[in-house]
């Protein structure tokens, strides 16, 4: 059963629509499911990170007023840069076809892997599922099983994305593909104002 309430609690991060939601929305429509893919792969990367950060007790960072005004801030910076980016350079016409290369991959990978992990809430969901786990399950493999579980249904949920991104594809004239391109990056831009909110109240 810990397996089964691991992998529900990985699928139903499906319903978050947050900055790492939009980076990888584009990146699959840019760049073709593997696109996609790349992204994900950063995200669950830097979930193992922050699940060892957790487990290491650095948990207490959550707590810590002044460790959540850097993430936030960090957090926020990224975001804005993103976000502008998005906004003022142009896209390419309409979604990329052609294969990713090298270069392209490591971006898209280093840009799920941060736009996740410098995101404090990130760390203070893990910081709830590892208590959870702890507290339900002990300190024994049903707890590392759970973890795990949690870990892979994230990872399939974001593959699914990717997966489902593709049908869109046929709709991405280049006015469209623009306005959307538009959009992703105002969508970052709004989340960094939340986290520069964060900032401040910390």
């Amino acid at each position: 059963m810990h397996i089964l309430a691991g992998l529900g609690w990985g699928l139903a991060t499906a319903l978050l629509l947050g900055p790492v939601f939009f980076t990888l929305l584009r990146a699959a429509l840019a760049h073709g499911f593997l696109g996609g893919a790349w992204v994900a792969a950063g995200i669950i990367v830097s979930d193992v990170v922050a699940l060892l950060l957790c487990a290491s007790g650095a948990r207490m960072l959550v707590g810590n007023p002044m460790s959540t005004q850097v993430l936030a801030l960090l957090g926020g910076l990224l975001l804005f840069a993103l976000g502008v980016v998005y906004v003022l350079r142009p896209p390419r016409t309409g979604p990329a076809q052609d294969a990713l290369r090298k270069r392209d991959a490591l971006g898209l990978f280093t840009s799920g892997f941060l736009v996740n992990l410098v995101n404090p809430f990130v760390l203070a969901v893990w910081t709830g599922l590892f208590l959870h786990a702890t507290h339900a399950y002990g300190e024994g493999g049903e707890r590392a099983g759970f973890l795990i579980a949690v870990l892979v249904g994230i990872l399939v949920s974001d593959l699914t994305k990717a997966a489902l991104a593709q049908r869109l594809k046929r709709l991405m004239v280049d006015p469209v593909w623009r306005w959307v391109h538009r959009a992703v990056g105002l969508a970052l831009v709004l989340s960094s104002a939340r986290l520069f909110w964060m900032a401040w109240c910390a």
